[in-house]
């Protein structure tokens, strides 16, 4: 009979670490979770990490959001302060421990600008140096219903505002080009990544699919009747940035944005039906 693999998912309750859990699961593995959602005694910036019986960990845990956050001014000493003390903390851990890896990374590691750019960087360098190591890099992760915050990330921001409010307010013009991968195309990847042991160059989880932000608005918008406004900031344009990668071998996305946009949407709606139901019956 063939031994149950274990896994330790650091990061568990996160935006990616929540529904990756559920993902391992569904494929008959153990999943450990940990987070310092669970209290401080998962603060991986200061503990130590219970490695014993696990065959495979995922290291998602980071103070990361969408856009608006990563790069707010008064945010970017504390992501600096907290991510630094979480590498500083586990990866002396995980070469000890020896057990394999994944570090995932973001296509904003190449921007060294910047704290979350350069700190995802050295985890990735730190990552390929040591022996049990393997990373990759997330482009634009969307799937799940995010509640609308300073983290949260902007398909889940236009969603909200649509259904909420019938309309979407852009922040920028909208011009900008950006790649978006639905979850469950990226955990194939991560799983692929540390199940074959694939490391070695830069692998990146990306639909290859360049998409305008006004775009992505727009179909949202068809979608849900909403009302599109333009903002007035204007953005990087990541095609000049990110003109050329390599994907993680052997994997190709399955979901195109539109389908994974609809699903979303109902799956919004849903939600906010319900919550409208509870409120009616009290």
């Amino acid at each position: 009979m063939k031994r149950q693999i274990t896994n330790l998912v650091l990061g568990s309750e996160g935006f990616i670490g929540k529904p990756f859990c559920l993902f391992l699961e569904e494929l008959g593995e153990k999943v450990v979770r940990f987070d310092i959602k669970n209290g401080e005694h998962e603060d991986i910036r200061n503990v130590k990490i219970p490695f014993k019986g696990i065959d495979r960990i995922y290291f998602f845990a980071w103070d990361v959001g969408g856009a608006k956050y990563l790069f707010k001014e008064d945010t970017l000493l504390g992501q600096l302060d907290w991510n630094m003390k979480l590498l500083q903390n586990t990866m002396p851990q995980l070469k000890k421990s020896g057990v394999p890896f994944l570090f995932l990374s973001s296509q904003y590691a190449e921007e060294y600008g910047t704290p979350y750019g350069a700190l995802k960087r050295l985890g990735e360098i730190w990552t390929k140096i040591l022996p049990n190591g393997y990373y990759a890099r997330q482009w634009n992760a969307y799937g799940t219903i995010e509640s609308e915050n300073i983290k949260s990330h902007v398909i889940c921001d236009f969603i909200h505002q649509a259904i909420t409010t019938g309309e979407i307010k852009m922040l920028s013009t909208g011009e900008e080009y950006r790649q978006f991968t639905h979850l469950e195309d990226s955990f194939r990847a991560y799983h692929k990544v540390l199940s074959e042991g694939i490391r070695g160059d830069v692998y990146n989880i990306n639909s290859g699919e360049w998409t305008k932000i006004i775009d992505l608005a727009n179909m949202i918008a068809e979608v849900t009747g909403a009302k599109v406004k333009r903002g007035k900031n204007k953005s990087v344009d990541h095609r000049k940035i990110f003109s050329s990668y390599r994907r993680v071998p052997g994997w190709k996305p399955r979901i195109k944005l539109k389908s994974g946009l609809s699903k979303l949407i109902k799956e919004y709606s849903n939600q906010r039906n319900k919550t409208t139901l509870k409120k009616s019956i009290k």
